[in-house]
């Protein structure tokens, strides 16, 4: 009975919130849309773009936002769930770290990006020092990614949950970014530890510190 009730409460809350209405009211997938609508608002950068990945795309509302802007050409989403496809978004159903992936990236594509968005969240344990580990390990297959498909001067925007392991990640990142800001969008739940790294100025040449 008290599940029911918090399952019954959780729902009002749900139907009830600001950002779930005007995602419905825009057609957008999910309320995560207006996250990234946030940034941009903060960051003015998805205008200045030309060719995106989106990591953990699903269920595709960050796709939707940018498929908003003419000036972007190129939109890649890649995630481990399947969701209705998007026209005009090339989908990659992979793990991030499956290496083959940056290869047919690279060689279909033949070029490199200058923006790579990550609202994935590994799954949380609950505890802490578990859930703050797997970020870093997260951050730091992110880190991979962008070494080979990033191009240099290229902007990172990473979902991060505020913990303990903040300043590794935080450095972690700094050896890549020349600039790192934290942002929490409007469109997150306040209780919530949800920010966004925002990575600017990828340095060139990482590729020579393997």
């Amino acid at each position: 009975m008290v599940k029911n009730n918090k399952k019954t409460e959780w729902i009002k809350k749900h139907i009830s919130d600001t950002y779930v209405k005007k995602s419905k009211q825009n057609n957008y997938r999910s309320r995560a849309a207006f996250k990234l609508k946030n940034i941009d608002q903060k960051y003015n950068f998805l205008s200045n773009t030309r060719n995106v990945i989106d990591l953990g795309c699903a269920p595709g509302s960050w796709l939707q936002v940018l498929k908003e802007y003419k000036n972007i050409k190129l939109i890649i989403g890649v995630d481990l769930l399947d969701f209705k496809s998007l026209e005009k978004v090339e989908f990659y159903r992979c793990d991030i770290r499956n290496s083959e992936l940056i290869s047919e990236i690279s060689s279909k594509y033949n070029c490199k990006f200058d923006l790579v968005l990550s609202d994935i969240a590994p799954n949380i344990t609950g505890i802490s020092d578990i859930d703050q580990a797997n970020f870093y390990e997260l951050a730091e297959n992110i880190s991979n990614f962008c070494k080979f498909l990033l191009m240099p001067g290229g902007m990172l925007v990473m979902k991060y949950f505020l913990g303990t392991n903040y300043n590794d990640v935080n450095n972690l990142l700094r050896d890549y970014f020349k600039k790192i800001s934290v942002f929490k969008p409007d469109a997150s739940k306040r209780k919530s530890s949800e920010i966004y790294l925002i990575c600017n100025d990828y340095k060139d040449n990482m590729l020579d510190y393997e």
